[in-house]
């Protein structure tokens, strides 16, 4: 991935966004997933994620920082930059994904930040409600019997995705009804061919492509048909 495809300055969600390299995802098992590529060793990863960040003004005092995986998977030293971002620019709100399994430090995180006058909002990769869906054909490592309700506990947003084959429009309509009921955003991510062996179902992408400019319409969601829609990653 190129540098300049590791910051974005989004005015549409007024805030700063960026891609750091962190030691990549724990769990690798997601069937539909090829992003733990973009990860690395700390002596490379440290001093990228620190250009990276040099490039944060502050300027919506709102920031989003992502990576291919969680963000407790971070190398120490960017986390505690992060941490010095957030004071020397002034940023009250900080954005940030995280997988299930890590879902004590991000309540323990979320403390600490509150304590310092930043506002947490974690985000999760829930992609489906179907847990027969997302735990056997997807692998996304949740378990079984965790409700919308415990997951919104903790996290503030959601990610859902669509358009896999065994997917349907059906499903779709009831993963979006349960997400905005729980969660203050969500976002709807169009699944996009990669190097795994999953396939896309073209009548259901029509179908979200069909209905994209309706589901704009709703401030609570953030419709991206493309991985880059938010202006990182590749």
């Amino acid at each position: 991935m190129d540098f300049e495809q590791r910051y974005s300055d989004f005015p549409a969600l007024k805030q700063e966004i960026v891609m750091l390299m962190g030691r990549g995802c724990f769990w690798k098992r997601c069937t539909f997933c090829d992003y733990y590529g973009d990860s690395g060793p700390d002596g490379q990863s440290v001093p990228l994620n620190r250009n990276v960040l040099q490039r944060v003004t502050g300027k919506y005092h709102r920031l989003v920082v992502l990576n291919s995986g969680s963000y407790f998977e971070l190398p120490g030293e960017t986390q505690a930059q992060i941490m010095a971002v957030c004071a020397d620019q002034t940023i009250t709100a900080l954005h940030m994904e995280s997988h299930w399994r890590f879902k004590d430090q991000v309540v323990a995180l979320k403390k600490t930040l509150a304590d310092a006058g930043i506002a947490l909002h974690p985000r999760i990769g829930i992609e489906t409600f179907d847990e027969g869906f997302r735990e056997e054909v997807m692998d996304k490592g949740m378990g079984r019997g965790v409700t919308p309700k415990e997951i919104a506990g903790i996290f503030d947003e959601c990610c859902l995705l669509f358009g896999m084959q065994g997917q349907s429009t059906g499903q779709f309509k009831k993963d979006l009804a349960i997400a905005k009921s729980h969660f203050k955003t969500v976002y709807l991510n169009l699944f996009n061919p990669n190097t795994t062996k999953v396939q896309a179902d073209d009548n259901l992408v029509q179908w979200f492509i069909r209905n994209a400019p309706e589901l704009k319409k709703d401030p609570q969601l953030v419709v991206l048909t493309e991985n880059t829609g938010l202006g990182v990653g590749d």
